[in-house]
């Protein structure tokens, strides 16, 4: 996977390749970008952890069920 810097310009189809394109949603990327804009900007897709990976997973899964998508910024020290 080539360098894609996480941020405001962060490129919704690296997002859903590392996804699955066949199994999500175009929404469901939109939240994951989201998710990874507030835990991680400035650090590119490819470097994070498969933990900081699934920590991000669990959090778009949880705001696409709920609704909630922008309630304020996670720490991405604080526990889920």
């Amino acid at each position: 996977m080539s360098a894609t810097l996480i941020g405001a310009g962060l490129d919704p189809q690296a997002v859903h390749e590392r996804l699955g394109v066949e199994a999500y949603s175009d929404h469901e990327v939109g939240v994951m970008v989201e998710v990874l804009q507030e835990l991680y900007a400035g650090r590119e897709l490819s470097d994070l952890t498969e933990a900081e990976w699934l920590r991000a997973y669990g959090l778009m899964h949880q705001r696409k069920k709920t609704g909630w998508m922008t309630e304020g910024v996670v720490s991405p020290d604080a526990e889920v």
